[in-house]
């Protein structure tokens, strides 16, 4: 038997997301619509995670009454762009709530559990690599041949092999457990395996 290449696997990963993307139509309706708005903006997290989640459950994934969160990245916006995307897509898509984030402000508004605020954030990749799991630190867009680009930091492994990993670099284990509890993660998806954090918790 021999032993799993993992920059293989990782190609093959992507690939069967994007595949997987192409087919659901509501998601494509979304990338295609946000490229207009915005070709430098992405769709990021649970819609991402979710679909395939429920793609690897043999459930269908409807995207009416989801949220789904947007991110971009511009040191020039004083705030307004955020608010044009936001109505911009509620306009297109009523159904969805939005929740559209400049990455390079975080560091204005949002403080650690002992109040302290966090470092600029350089970049989407730079941003993805603070969220709670690495399964959702994934974001998606159109490129301008239509192809979908993927930027994941943690790599897709543990989204296709439905593991819960919590990312310590930035929330505490008990926020990720927080999340896992009031998100009914594993009710919702039985399959998904909660990774052991060596940690104190």
């Amino acid at each position: 038997m021999h032993p799993v290449n993992q920059s293989q696997l990782e190609a093959t990963y992507v690939e069967r997301l994007q595949q997987l993307i192409q087919q659901h139509d509501g998601i494509m309706s979304i990338l295609k619509q946000l490229y207009l708005v915005d070709a430098s903006a992405y769709i990021a997290a649970g819609v991402i995670r979710n679909m395939l989640w429920s793609v690897l459950h043999q459930h269908s994934y409807t995207l009416s009454h989801t949220e789904v969160d947007i991110i971009f990245y511009d040191a020039e916006d004083n705030g307004t762009h955020s608010d044009q995307i936001q109505k911009e897509m509620q306009s297109f898509f009523p159904l969805i709530q939005w929740d559209v984030t400049n990455q390079a402000v975080v560091h204005h508004w949002y403080r650690l559990d002992n109040g302290e605020s966090i470092q600029p954030l350089k970049s989407i990749e730079h941003a993805l690599s603070f969220w709670p799991e690495t399964a959702t630190a994934v974001a998606v867009k159109l490129k301008a041949e239509q192809e979908i680009e993927i930027i994941a930091p943690f790599g897709l492994n543990d989204l296709f092999e439905l593991k819960l990993r919590w990312n310590p670099r930035l929330v505490s284990y008990a926020v990720f457990q927080q999340r896992v509890v009031s998100k009914q993660w594993m009710q919702r998806w039985p399959k998904l395996s909660l990774v052991d954090a060596n940690v104190e918790k």
